[in-house]
């Protein structure tokens, strides 16, 4: 039999390899690469100290007196003329109480407070950022939390620089920075990952999501949209939602410059970063902006790519083998154009990925992703979501 002829079932595999191919292809051109590609594009106009404005930093603390200790004092001395650190901590232990006194003795604009343990009825999470918000001085408002840190001493005025006439939302990125031990490293691709998405989407004009780790939004808007009223029924949400309400086209930026990156404590354990995970997979059916069904359809789109690949491969040995090379080929200038340009993504946001362990965290990432949308969907009405016990 001649190598170029083909049966109708190998036609129609190779067809359908290379639609798919093309599709999951312009995700890594158009989406992925967008940040990586518009790094230089999208940064700030330098200010002088004179036309900074005042900032608050609201920090929510989890009662855990190691990562005030550890991460409080990269935000207490930063480079900004004129800035106050609003601490409200989930619980009022003695350890943290008299950690943060002694910060107030050498950081007279350190302010804090405390979420009662018994509060009830409402996201402890969103009554500590109401409350930070309330106390808040000053109209530009960054968040962040205790397990996290700049990663430069100009972080503050890095993201305001960001804030024009008509803005009112800035988006920022916190890093997972590269820590040794597999599931560290697919932590971190994961929060890549995410992290390209929303802020591909914001640079198309589509913000849908965004990090409380590393945002910001001016205290007018908070206010403008009732709060969290519109969320009060949700567990979570006070960052990806918030920002999927009231973000637009028009009134959001993005920043992620070096100097405006924050990173994240290391997660001892996968299964608190996949609780995390749940939580925010499962909120998207509140969204106003649906933009992240685009990325849906992508899972969609590379799960049927692997699946007409193997078929492709195994048809093409027990007929024409030219087949199984042709799907092949396909596969490999798919992920040698992935691996670019999530790699270079990975350097530009501080979490330096390797060619080598990419593959396989790309593999292991996907099909994480699948059993945290699977497990989502029959957890969507227990505690990661709905309605606050009472």
């Amino acid at each position: 039999m001649s190598l170029l002829q083909f049966s109708h079932l190998e036609l129609g595999l190779a067809g359908l390899t290379a639609l798919l191919f093309l599709i999951v292809l312009l995700y890594c051109l158009v989406l992925y690469r967008r940040p990586w590609k518009c790094r230089t594009q999208y940064e700030p106009v330098k200010q002088d100290s004179s036309s900074c404005p005042p900032v608050s930093v609201v920090v929510y603390a989890q009662d855990n007196e190691e990562n005030l200790e550890q991460h409080l004092p990269a935000l207490l001395n930063q480079n900004y003329p004129e800035f106050e650190v609003i601490v409200v901590n989930d619980g009022i232990s003695e350890a943290c109480s008299n950690r943060l006194s002694l910060f107030k003795r050498d950081y007279p604009y350190l302010y804090y407070t405390f979420i009662p343990k018994d509060a009830r009825y409402i996201s402890k999470k969103k009554l500590a950022l109401t409350l930070g918000i309330k106390a808040a001085r000053h109209q530009v408002i960054l968040f962040t939390e205790a397990d996290c840190e700049p990663l430069s001493e100009n972080w503050i005025r890095t993201m305001v620089e960001s804030y024009q006439q008509k803005t009112e939302v800035v988006l920022g990125y916190a890093a997972y920075p590269y820590q040794k031990g597999w599931i560290n490293q697919l932590i971190a691709y994961d929060n890549l990952k995410s992290g390209l998405q929303y802020l591909s989407a914001a640079l198309l004009g589509n913000p849908f999501s965004g990090s409380g780790k590393n945002l910001s939004y001016t205290k007018d808007l908070f206010f403008k949209n009732k709060g969290f009223y519109n969320q009060l029924y949700l567990k979570i949400g006070e960052d990806n939602q918030f920002v999927n309400e009231v973000a637009t086209s028009q009134n959001t930026l993005v920043n992620y410059s070096p100097e405006a990156l924050v990173k994240k404590g290391e997660y001892f354990r996968l299964k608190k970063w996949s609780q995390e995970r749940i939580g925010s997979i499962s909120t998207r059916s509140h969204s106003k902006n649906h933009f992240y069904r685009l990325f849906l359809f992508e899972n969609l789109c590379y799960w049927l790519f692997w699946i007409a690949v193997i078929t492709s491969v195994i048809v093409g040995c027990a007929g024409n083998f030219l087949l199984s090379v042709y799907a092949g080929f396909l596969f490999i200038c798919y992920y040698v154009v992935k691996g670019y340009y999530f790699i270079q993504s990975s350097r530009m946001l501080a979490q330096r990925i390797s060619f080598i362990n990419f593959f396989p965290l790309d593999v292991a990432e996907n099909v994480y992703n699948l059993y945290l949308d699977i497990v989502s969907c029959f957890r969507k009405k227990q505690n990661y979501v709905f309605l606050i016990e009472k």
